[in-house]
């Protein structure tokens, strides 16, 4: 058990690092050649970079991107308060990811000019990159820090709030900057970049995603045992099949996308003979236990 757990963990590990690698790939590639705004704490850092370079005058190196280190500075607080409120083995995973992604952030070579001449599609192809990986990493239990430990802080306590929604609240003031920094037209750009993400991050965060289940099932032990295994609410009632012309007991649940996986496999193994379809349901009133941890 204990080795299962170990290879589960290190699979854990790999998808959040793929996923800042992405990121990393899509700021270095997509963004730095164009001269756009990232957003979120990286474009915070990017601002703070301006600041010492050119307002200040601060010679910085030339053969390294300094945003990466500033944003694994700006990191440190936020970890700490991640770690009381989201969790001990969301925030070792996040430790690792930054520090990998402020080192790839920091040598991964830039092209001098932008991969593609369009440079709204430049904006569409690293934008769907680096929200891919954002929300690849928060899949898995990790980030690669920043609005996203404040977006899971933010989740956590208020349901309202999603990672990607609290990272495009964050990003006015960075786009504002840009905007009177540079011209519209930057600010615009980078504002698609960021919108393309953050789309592609709530996508892709299984755990932010609502599902309703509802299992037909002859077995009348299977709600308790749907109540045990999921820790959530399970409603059953009465129903009949017309092709069968037999007795049936209907239960109904909510779970996020993350969980499903978990649950068709309980299924499979409890009641194969269960079916079961998935709604997805466009607003849900009550108290539905937001839950980000990975298992």
């Amino acid at each position: 058990m204990k080795e299962a757990e170990g290879r589960n963990e290190w699979l854990h590990m790999l998808y959040v690092l793929i996923g800042v690698a992405l990121f990393s790939v899509a700021y270095r590639c997509f963004l730095i050649p164009a001269g756009l705004y990232c957003g979120g704490f990286t474009g915070v850092a990017q601002i703070i970079k301006w600041v010492i370079a050119d307002a200040c005058g601060i010679s910085v190196p030339t053969n390294i991107d300094i945003v990466g280190i500033i944003a694994w500075l700006m990191n440190i607080p936020l970890i700490f308060m991640g770690l009381k409120i989201v969790g001990r083995k969301f925030i070792i995973r996040t430790i690792i990811a930054v520090c990998v992604q402020s080192f790839l952030m920091t040598v991964l070579p830039s092209p001098p000019k932008p991969l593609f001449s369009d440079a709204l599609l430049n904006c569409l192809i690293g934008g769907a990159i680096a929200g891919y990986g954002v929300g690849l990493s928060l899949r898995e239990g990790g980030s690669g820090g920043g609005t996203d430990i404040v977006g899971m802080i933010c989740s956590k306590k208020y349901p309202g709030f999603s990672v990607g929604r609290i990272g495009l609240f964050i990003n006015t003031g960075v786009y504002l900057f840009a905007a009177v920094k540079f011209d519209l037209e930057t600010a615009a750009y980078s504002l698609v970049f960021s919108f393309v993400a953050t789309v592609v991050l709530d996508k892709v965060h299984a755990q932010n995603i609502k599902l309703t289940v509802f299992i037909i099932s002859r077995n009348p032990e299977l709600g308790k045992k749907l109540t045990d295994f999921t820790g959530r609410g399970v409603t059953s009632w009465n129903g009949w099949g017309e092709f069968t012309q037999n007795e049936q007991l209907v239960h109904m649940t909510v779970i996020n996308k993350y969980e499903w996986q978990f649950l068709k496999r309980f299924l499979l193994q409890e009641d194969p003979k269960a079916f079961a379809f998935v709604v997805l349901p466009t607003m849900i009133l009550g108290n539905f236990e937001r839950r980000l941890e990975v298992r």
